[in-house]
């Protein structure tokens, strides 16, 4: 099909990053390339801070700018992702470099399972985010910093984000929701029964229905597509084709729309 006007930035969520070994949306952007799609991967810090993460894609997306020769970018971001966007288009100064922002799964209204994290004994809780900081550090990461991404995420926090991070009028927004097939396997029942008392909504596994609508709220993705496999972390590659056909989809109307 023909591409966008403006290049496609897939940017990823919380602990993912495109590594060589199990790249961030594995198996979704071969597909769209083959389609002729002219589209980018990020590689912001898997546990970075917003603040932080909206710098460094920052910078990649300006070297976009300049390789493709072009004033804009769409991005389509995957939960935490969405928020790093929001915080790098509004406070960054980047509005006029981005055409539109699709957000998939995204905590734009916070996560009930981050505050419930943040509650264990302060010592437990920064003994695990020291191994976790040095293990992401060992990865990649620059600045990575799970405690302070954590109390980001509650849902007071994004509330006080959501009030001072507005939408730049110059930008298109819109959101989707997923839901987890919950009923169907043993290893996605037990992160959905967590996410779901957590969260006292739907969720996808790990982010609430609720909390996924943002600008145009699209509606829920699909009954079959979890958290982690909307961004290519598991499945074969004929299933990871079909969630590529989804990022298409996404693709083609931000096409007709001028984008």
């Amino acid at each position: 099909m023909e591409s966008t006007k403006y290049p496609v930035v897939l940017v990823h969520g919380m602990m993912v990053k495109d590594f060589s070994f199990w790249p961030a949306f594995r198996g979704i952007t071969d597909f769209l390339r083959k389609q002729k799609i002219t589209v980018y991967v990020s590689n912001q810090d898997g546990i970075g801070a917003v603040a932080t993460n909206a710098q460094q894609l920052k910078s990649e997306i300006l070297e976009i700018l300049q390789k493709e020769n072009c004033e804009k970018v769409n991005l389509i971001a995957h939960s935490k992702g969405g928020v790093d966007a929001r915080f790098m288009i509004s406070r960054l100064d980047m509005q006029k470099h981005v055409a539109s922002l699709t957000t998939l799964s995204t905590p734009h209204h916070g996560s009930g399972l981050s505050a419930k994290l943040l509650q264990m004994p302060a010592f437990m809780a920064k003994t695990i985010a020291f191994f976790t900081d040095n293990f992401y550090r060992l990865l990649g990461d620059r600045q990575p910093d799970i405690l302070r991404l954590g109390q980001e995420l509650t849902k007071e926090a994004m509330e006080d984000f959501n009030e001072t991070v507005q939408n730049a009028p110059s930008v298109y927004y819109q959101s989707f929701s997923s839901t987890a097939p919950h009923k169907k396997a043993f290893l996605r029942f037990i992160p959905y029964q967590i996410s779901r008392y957590c969260e006292q909504d739907d969720t996808d596994g790990m982010v609430a229905v609720k909390s996924s609508r943002w600008g145009n709220y699209r509606g829920s993705i699909s009954s079959e597509l979890d958290h982690f496999k909307m961004v290519g972390m598991y499945g074969r590659k004929k299933k990871l084709t079909g969630v590529g056909l989804f990022y298409l989809h996404i693709i083609q109307e931000l096409r007709d729309l001028g984008f």
